[in-house]
Order: C-alpha cells, then structure tokens, then sequence
C-alpha cells in the first residue's frame, strides 16, 4: 500500500471521527438558522437571551450528569434532589426563619450528603446505579412530600431571584454563571489528573484499577459533583419563582438525558465533553422555543425530543460498534 493511500485513509478516518465528535455543533448551526429564516420573532434579542436563561440552569444540571455517565453509571435521584432543594430551602427560610446564606449551606450539604449516598450504595453495595439511584429518589420524594404536603412553600426574599432572573448588564446572570460553571468544570476534567480519571475509570474500569487509579473514589465524586449541580440548578429555579415547589424537577430527567447524549457523551461511558453539554441544552431550547413560536401543540414537543433520543442514541452504539 502506498504511503498516499496510507495518507489518504487516515485522513478521512480523522475527518469522521471529527465530524462525528462535533456533529452537535454542526446541527445546531443549521437548526439556528433555519429557525431564524422561518420565524421572526426568533431573532430577535429578547427571544435569544430567554433561550439562553432557559438553558442555563438546565445545563448545570445536565454537567453533572455528564460526570457520572462519564464513570459508566446513571443517575435517576436528579429530578428529587432538585425538587429536595427546592422545598427545603424555601422551608427553611420561611418556615424556620433560618437566614437564607444559612439555609444554602444546608440544602447543599443535603444534597452532597445525597450524592454520597448512591455512591456508596453503588460503589460499596454492588448496586446497579440505575436501581440505586432509583430508591434514592422514591425516598426523597417521600420524605420532600411530607415535609410540604405537597404543596408549595412561597416567600424568599427578593433578593434570590438575582440568581435566576439577574442581569449584568444585557446578559442574563444565569448565562454567566452556567460559563463560569463549565470552565471551571472543564478544567477539572481536561486539565487535571483526578478530571482524566473519571474518563479513564469510564472507558476500562479494570485498567484504570490495575494502573492505580482509586476507582471507588472517582465514581464516589462523580455522584457527588452530580447531586451539588443538581442542586445548584435547583437553587436557579426556585430563585425564579421565590417559592418551593414540589414538581420543579419532576418532569427534567429526560431532557437531562437527551441533552447528555445530544452532546457527546457517550452512555457506555469514557467519552464526552463539558462545553457539549452546553450545546445539548441550546439545541433543545430552541427546538421548544421555535415549536412554540409556531403555536405547535406543546405535546408534541414530547414527541421530537424522543425521536432525537432514539436517533442520537442509535448513532452512538453504531459508531462505537464501528
């Protein structure tokens, strides 16, 4: 074989691999600019920065999902940690008078305390995550429903809802923050010794054991990192609201999966990246965003986002079997 054909080969085996890496990028573009020559209304400034809020939170949440899938696990207690954040905090400033910088501190160490929990259940109790995780979430809901029965727990202090309707300057403060969020993120995973062991651990736990990484500490932290942005989320959108609401999570789990798959991260694990996240969670919004403007029944919002799942995830496992 001659050494262009060699050449040639390994070229267009790199251009697949990057097509295929980025290949959310790519249709977010086009679906961007489709959206703004069909609608109006789209472009306009106001709409794009509501995208932009509207996937923020979102986004911060799915970060740290991304952490866990990358370790080659799932978890399914996302949607009660952030609906226990939500109503606790809001309980424990109006109806315990707690201060609320106290009342963060508290929720946040509930929710590490969360993560921690369907570690060790996984790591030490051999459970599978998705079944771990699982109870985890019944249980929470359970205790978070008779804490508030059931209903919701108003009256935070105007100040709050800087975090999840601020602006500095014309940019909503949400949107700085889920920046700063995944930089931060970003370089640990990217730029760390402990960031490359979640994709390590991910991609051959049993080579990842045998060349001395602590396997049991990387995916202990990865649910741990996953429960504290859950939680962070969970704070931007009580903030929006001022109040505690029981459901503010419940119906999150799967856009949080799709918005993972949508941006790279693979669901065998070991591979993903942070910044894709971010993309995952635009490309969703606009997707509402644009059916909405088109006053397409909110039902069928439903639909798209499953059909994308099922495409995505079918793309995934083939390319990998490849």
């Amino acid at each position: 074989m001659s050494d262009y054909s060699i050449k040639s080969r390994r070229y267009r085996a790199g251009f697949k691999s990057f097509f295929l890496e980025w290949m959310i990028l790519f249709l977010f573009v086009a679906l961007v600019t489709i959206s703004a020559l069909l609608n109006e209304q789209f472009r306009s400034t106001s709409n794009i920065m509501n995208i932009l809020r509207q996937a923020a939170f979102l986004s911060i949440i799915a970060m740290g999902e991304f952490f866990v899938i990358l370790v080659g696990h799932m978890d399914m207690s996302i949607t009660s940690t952030i609906g226990m954040t939500s109503i606790f905090l809001a309980g424990f400033v109006v109806n315990d008078g707690i201060p609320l910088g106290l009342a963060l501190v508290l929720v946040l160490g509930m929710s590490a305390v969360v993560g921690l929990i369907n570690g060790t259940l996984v790591v030490f109790g051999k459970m599978p995550s998705f079944i771990a995780t699982l109870v985890v979430m019944n249980i929470l809901k359970g205790l978070y429903y008779i804490y508030s029965k059931g209903l919701p727990i108003s009256g935070l202090p105007n100040s709050f809802n800087y975090l999840g309707a601020g602006y500095v300057g014309s940019i909503p403060f949400p949107v700085i923050l889920m920046l700063v969020v995944a930089l931060l993120l970003y370089l640990l995973s990217m730029h760390t010794s402990i960031g490359r062991s979640f994709y390590a651990v991910g991609g051959n736990p049993e080579a990842s054991k045998l060349s001395g990484i602590n396997t049991k500490f990387v995916i202990m932290l990865a649910f741990v990192l996953c429960a504290l942005l859950s939680c962070l989320g969970a704070l931007g959108l009580t903030a929006k609201t001022l109040s505690g609401n029981v459901s503010i999570g419940e119906f999150l789990l799967f856009d949080v999966m799709t918005i993972c798959v949508l941006g790279g991260t693979s669901l065998s694990g070991g591979r993903g990246k942070v910044f894709g996240i971010i993309i995952g969670a635009l490309f969703l919004q606009v997707i509402s965003n644009i059916m909405v403007l088109m006053s397409i029944n909110t039902y069928w919002q439903w639909v798209v986002k499953g059909i994308i799942l099922v495409v995505v995830v079918l793309i995934d496992s083939n390319t990998r079997e490849q």
